[in-house]
Order: C-alpha cells, then structure tokens, then sequence
C-alpha cells in the first residue's frame, strides 16, 4: 500500500489514553505549503496504519492538529488530555 493522498507516516513521541480515548504526540512531514512538522492527534482512527492526515482537524472525538513550534505542541497536547477529562 502506497501513501494515500492527504496522509504522511507519524512518528510518535508519547502516547496517552484518557477514557479509553488515545491522545498522541509526535511529528511528521506535512507537505500542505507548512513548515509544521510537529503535531497533536487524539481519537481512535486519528491515525491508520501509521499514517497521519497532513491537515488539521479538530472535533470533539478526533481531530489532528499541526504546530511549528515544539512548545505550542507539548501545551496542546498536555490541553487536549484535561479538555477530555473535563468532557466525561
């Protein structure tokens, strides 16, 4: 299987479960005209075979979000942990 449109391989530097709803964060190449290469993704099916969307987005279940800098990341990902918390 090739890469599919839209998607990139994720590297994953941590990895959380918050309810049963993973939380990832890691860095890929998102080829979108961005120099984001680090990101935040939560929800099952966020990532498929190792792949990632080079998109953002965001809803309540799942979402993948792009960031430049490595500390706007790591605060996403440490938010999107307590967002899911306070949501059950």
């Amino acid at each position: 299987m090739g890469n599919p449109c839209g998607m990139t391989k994720a590297r994953i530097y941590e990895e959380t479960e918050v309810y049963g709803i993973p939380v990832y964060y890691g860095s890929g190449v998102n080829p979108v005209n961005s120099p984001a290469q680090l990101f935040v993704a939560w929800g099952r099916g966020s990532l498929s075979n190792g792949l990632i969307h080079t998109f953002n987005i965001e809803s309540k279940d799942q979402g993948v979000l792009w960031f430049i800098n490595e500390d706007e990341a790591e605060a996403q990902y440490a938010k999107i942990q307590e967002i899911l918390q306070e949501n059950r």
